[in-house]
């Protein structure tokens, strides 16, 4: 009975373990995604302005080509 538990301590504790690794790689990835949204809205603002000047100098980018509907 005790090797038993011990056992599913040992288990356990590994199971804890590997939870903290993941949480500390989604919290890494968490900061990442907010910096990458945080960038791209401060650029969506930027070209918004940019749209209501007078004459906006707004460069549309090349699309990536789509296959053909079927």
């Amino acid at each position: 009975m005790e090797t038993r538990l011990r056992k599913q301590i040992v288990k356990l504790k590994e199971l804890r373990d590997d939870d903290k690794a993941e949480l500390e790689q989604l919290r890494a990835d968490r900061e990442a995604l907010l910096r990458a949204v945080n960038q791209l809205t401060m650029e969506n603002r930027q070209l918004r302005k940019q749209l209501t000047n007078p004459d906006p100098v707004v460069h549309i980018l090349p699309t990536q080509p789509q296959p053909p509907a079927r």
